[in-house]
C-alpha cells in the first residue's frame, strides 16, 4: 500500500499513531449534534433542516459541512414513498394519457384544474382536493377528508366557486 501511494513506511506509521485533529474533533461533535436534531425531527430533516436549526440554536456551522458530516456518518432523511394499493389502478393510471388544453391563456378563471391526493398521518390515510386556476396558479378551493369520493371533489369546488364567483366574471 506505501508504495501504491509513493509514501514511506514510516510516514504511514506515524500517520497512523497520530491524534485526531483538532478538525476531526469538531466533526465528532458537530455529528453529536446533528443526531440529535435529526432524532427530534423523528429522521425526517435533511441537511438543510439540519443546518436552519443548527443556525438558530447558534452554532456556527456551513451547509455544506452538515451535508458531508451527515453523509460520513450515514445520517438520512426519511423520504416518502408512493404506495399503490390497487395493481389494476396503477396499471389504468400508466395507461390514460395526461391531457392539457393548448389553451392561450390571457386572464385568470379561464381553466381551472384540480388534483387529489392522500396524505398519511401516523397509520391513517387523509385526502386532500385541490381546485388552482391555470393562469395564475393560485389555490381556489381545497377539501380535506377521510374518504376519496366525489363528495370530497365537489367540497373542494363549490369553495372555489364561492371563491371566485366566474358567473360574475
Amino acid at each position: 500500500m506505501c508504495r501504491v501511494y509513493e509514501v514511506t513506511r514510516a510516514g504511514y506509521y506515524a500517520w497512523c499513531s497520530r491524534e485526531r485533529s483538532e478538525r476531526e474533533h469538531q466533526n465528532a461533535q458537530l455529528a453529536e449534534r446533528i443526531r440529535v436534531v435529526h432524532r427530534d425531527s423523528r429522521g425526517t430533516y435533511g441537511s438543510p433542516r439540519v443546518y436552519q436549526v443548527l443556525r438558530k440554536a447558534g452554532c456556527r456551522v456551513g451547509e455544506n459541512r452538515v451535508a458531508r458530516v451527515m453523509r460520513i456518518h450515514g445520517i438520512k432523511a426519511r423520504v416518502a414513498r408512493m404506495r399503490y394499493t390497487n395493481p389494476a389502478l396503477q396499471r389504468y393510471f400508466a395507461t390514460t394519457r395526461n391531457e392539457q388544453l393548448d389553451v392561450d391563456l390571457k386572464a385568470p378563471d379561464q381553466v381551472w384544474v384540480g388534483d387529489i391526493t392522500y396524505l398519511k398521518m401516523g397509520s391513517i390515510y387523509r385526502y386532500l382536493a385541490v381546485v388552482t386556476d391555470k393562469y395564475s396558479r393560485r389555490v381556489l378551493g381545497w377539501a380535506y377528508g377521510k374518504r376519496k369520493d366525489v363528495a370530497l371533489t365537489l367540497r373542494a369546488l363549490n369553495r372555489a366557486v364561492r371563491c371566485r364567483r366566474p358567473d360574475r366574471v
